[in-house]
């Protein structure tokens, strides 16, 4: 039986996403309430700011994922390099 990898211990998680966008998300709609000038600062700064959060967390996320494939992989030995200079061995008739 295999011994599962420790779960990687980092503190950008998904609850600190989700808390960052909803706070992106709030701050849009006070732009928006403040009026047409405030809402056309700060939209395209938390749009971007959204993108993002996301991006970084589904970076994270892939290097945990190929961390722990490499974990997974058993050790490979390997192959003596091949020696031209040998005869082929003879096929059976």
């Amino acid at each position: 039986m295999t011994d599962t990898p420790a779960k990687p211990a980092r503190s950008y998680t998904k609850l600190t996403t989700g808390l960052n966008i909803i706070a992106a998300w709030l701050a849009i709609a006070a732009a928006l309430a403040l009026g047409r000038d405030m809402a056309a600062i700060v939209v395209p700064i938390m749009a971007t700011l959204i993108a993002a959060l996301l991006g970084v967390y589904q970076t994270i996320g892939h290097f945990d994922l190929r961390a722990l494939a490499a974990l997974s992989r058993p050790e490979r030995k390997p192959r003596p390099p091949a020696r031209p200079r040998d005869p082929l061995p003879e096929e059976p008739q």
